[in-house]
């Protein structure tokens, strides 16, 4: 199995509070966000040399949020993904640790304008060292 999919797999079981799922094309209809949604995707995998004789992988994973939504719950849905995305920050899973959390968009601007609808993105990135 794909190490980017087993990383996307033990990220989604650690967010299982929240049914988080594996998903290859996350879309839905803002019928079914009425609870948040939580999708995890396998992004990509990035080797880089560190000699002659290992380099460092680096696994890349998505997480997006997505409920339906308007501006005013913005104060109450930022706080959860900014926590739950900081809470892997140097968590070890799947042989790997997290080294990087990013938010992008931390809200999309247009979904929440244009759809009524709530979508946060994070990407965490995992390093891991291979001779």
């Amino acid at each position: 199995m794909s190490e980017v999919l087993k990383m996307a797999e033990a990220v989604a079981e650690k967010l299982a509070d929240y049914n988080a799922e594996v998903l290859f094309f996350p879309e839905f209809e803002l019928r079914e966000l009425e609870e948040m949604r939580v999708a995890v995707v396998p992004v990509g995998t990035e080797y880089k040399n560190l000699s002659r004789s290992s380099h460092e992988e680096l696994l890349r994973v998505q997480i997006g949020f997505l409920k339906r939504g308007c501006e005013d719950e913005l104060p109450q849905l930022l706080p959860v993904v900014e926590g739950l995305g900081l809470s892997f920050l140097n968590q070890k899973l799947a042989g790997a640790v997290c080294v990087c959390v990013a938010y992008n968009p931390i809200y999309s601007v247009e979904h929440l304008r244009e759809r009524g609808q709530f979508t946060s993105v994070i990407e965490l990135t995992f390093k891991q060292i291979k001779p």
